[in-house]
């Protein structure tokens, strides 16, 4: 009989919640005269910080499991993060029990703004940085970083960030970072925090940005057609490329071009690093966002050609780097040849994101061939190499979203829009051994990629199997229509091979489209998955309240019927991040970029909070 805990009677997250309540702000800006309020200083560094990026829905912390595992897997940041962001969420449920949603909710956007000429790529992800780990939300503080996956130039960013976040007009909420209009500032919306364009070769940011824990810093890669990756850490400084005739506008930013730093780039210095992820060919990179292990101060990327990078010091934060000079970051010698590990086997194509895996230290990257892929802390292939998940037939074949991983559980799952079986498919594996694994069969294969899916909120904080599930979207058996899938579990937290019976919800009259990735949210009782079809059909951004209410109805998917609101975006949307730390409900909110239009959005959902 194996003993199962909840985090929350940890010691560790007593730290956790002296962390929340009895920390002040420990960095401090500096208000100058800039437009619209921007920040003139930096802040110190500021370790109670609330970091949203990519990462954070690749590899998650349920709050109940074996106390060895939860033991294992406390030195992570994003654990703490993760579990953090739990109990604040437990405490204003318990401070305001009343809130009960069986009505559809509304979502309202509160701004848009141009990036140019070119927006995010789809399936990558913006990342939002809280200053106050309490959740009181800054105006000046908080920002928000969006990719633009196109080249940049004197006059379009590659890179781009916003503040003044907390904007917005009826028929939303109030925004709380509403000012008077001034010259070409609406007062409304958000404003630009800083802009630049990076260039050393190729120009287009083509995946996620990660951030600092302390938020004063950015990892991102930059690619071309038929050019060299390059790795990048920014410095970032506020009011960089801020165009103070037009708050609203991304398109004076500032070009750094040459003269990257050699050392770590100091916080509020504006100055970037620059690293070519290159063994003797051109190797761009297309679908490989990095990941950044804080605990080593270590980052993984993948190229197009089957090589995963490992980089060392890359945001300077160990004594080794700050003792040894501070260096820029650059490949660590120690990783496959030279810090390049090529993956081997029928891997000679892209690779997705890499995600590590807090409890055993292993990292898993899905491939082009239809394959994930695991290895040791010192690069040595697991004794199983790799789990099979798609066909590897073109794209919908490969796996192209970054694996996703239950660190407790010890767990690792990846998705592809087609199988050996014909079937779009959704693969379960151990961590420490790949040669065990669940093969889930889904809808019908063939036409679209699938993007990863996402857990409820009973997987996080229930102890019972049958309060289970994850989510994912794919076509249903006819390939007519879409459906919605709800994988149930078994105990030890295996997955079921096949759907249970009742545990999918068909869209009917709808098309076979692409789908974004899957994002949920606890809001109050319920629980609500977002989604966007990768289509020009309104409406094609949806959001399902799922009415998961925890030990009540845990037999059913979902018990009551299904509701929602609706919005359309044109083309779809990017990776959704929702923020719902703030008390505040123009503070809790979603943040993605539109495909079609290359905007940067944020949208309100009434009751988020």
């Amino acid at each position: 009989m194996r003993k199962t805990f909840s985090a929350s009677t940890l010691p560790l997250c007593v730290l956790c919640l002296l962390g929340l309540f009895g920390c002040g702000a420990n960095g401090q800006y500096l208000t100058g005269d800039l437009p619209g309020g921007q920040p003139a200083g930096q802040p110190t560094v500021h370790s109670n910080g609330i970091v949203q990026d990519w990462s954070m829905s690749h590899v998650v912390f349920p709050r109940v499991g074996e106390i060895n595992s939860l033991n294992a897997v406390q030195h992570d940041p994003r654990a703490l993060l993760s579990w953090q962001a739990m109990e604040r969420e437990d405490l204003r449920r318990a401070r305001i029990p009343q809130r009960f949603v069986d009505t559809p909710v509304e979502t309202t956007r509160d701004w848009s703004i141009s990036l140019g000429t070119g927006g995010m790529a789809a399936s990558m992800y913006p990342a939002k940085f809280g200053f106050d780990i309490t959740a009181a939300p800054s105006c000046a503080n908080d920002f928000v970083v969006f990719s633009v996956n196109v080249v940049g130039s004197g006059t379009q960013p590659n890179i781009v960030a916003f503040n003044q976040l907390y904007s917005g007009t009826a028929p939303g909420p109030v925004g709380i970072c509403n000012r008077a209009p001034s010259g070409s500032d609406t007062g409304v919306a958000a404003t630009t925090f800083w802009s630049y364009n990076i260039t050393a070769a190729g120009g287009v940011v083509a995946t996620s940005p990660a951030l600092s824990l302390d938020g004063t810093k950015i990892a991102f890669v930059e690619t071309g057609a038929a050019t060299t990756a390059h790795f990048h850490v920014l410095g970032w400084a506020s009011g960089n490329g801020v165009n103070a005739g037009n708050l609203q506008s991304v398109t004076s930013p500032v070009s750094i071009t040459s003269g990257f730093s050699a050392t770590a780039p100091a916080a509020g210095s504006g100055t970037v690093t620059d690293l070519a992820l290159a063994t003797g060919t051109t190797q761009s990179d297309s679908l490989s966002s990095p990941f950044v292990d804080y605990t080593n101060d270590l980052a993984y990327v993948g190229n197009d050609s089957g090589v995963l990078f490992r980089i060392k010091n890359v945001f300077c934060t160990t004594a080794a780097c700050t003792g040894g000079g501070s260096p820029a970051p650059s490949l660590d010698a120690t990783w496959g040849t030279g810090g390049a590990l090529t993956i081997g086997g029928t891997c000679t194509g892209k690779l997705s994101g890499a995600v590590v895996d807090g409890g055993t230290g292993n990292i898993f990257v899905g491939c082009s061939d239809g394959n994930i892929y695991g290895f040791t802390s010192a690069g040595a292939a697991l004794t199983t190499a790799s789990v099979t998940v798609g066909n590897g037939t073109g794209t919908p074949g490969g796996v192209v979203d970054p694996p996703l991983i239950d660190a407790v559980n010890h767990f690792v799952y990846g998705v592809s829009g087609a199988s050996a079986g014909g079937t779009s498919v959704l693969v379960q594996a151990k961590t420490t051994d790949l040669s065990t694994f669940v093969t889930l069969p889904l809808g019908a294969g063939g036409a679209h990629p699938l993007h990863s899916p996402t857990f409820n909120d009973g997987y996080f904080s229930s102890g019972t199997p049958s309060h289970w599930l994850l989510y994912e979207w794919a076509l249903s058996a006819n390939g007519l229509n879409i459906e919605l899938y709800g994988a149930t579990f078994a105990g030890l937290h295996v997955m079921n091979n096949t759907i249970s019976p009742g545990f999918s919800i068909q869209v009917g009259g709808s098309s076979p489209v692409e789908f974004s990735p899957l994002t949920e949210i606890k809001n109050g009782t319920n629980d609500f998955v977002m989604v966007s079809g990768l289509t020009n059909a309104s409406p094609n951004f949806v959001e399902y309240q799922m009415n998961q209410f925890l030990n009540l109805f845990p037999n059913s998917f979902p018990p009551s019927g299904v509701t929602g609101s609706t919005t359309t975006e044109t083309g779809g949307t990017s990776g959704i991040i929702v923020d719902n730390t703030s008390g505040s409900a123009q503070a809790s909110s979603i943040y993605f970029g539109a495909i079609g239009t290359n905007s940067a959005v944020k949208l309100t959902q009434s009751g988020l909070n």
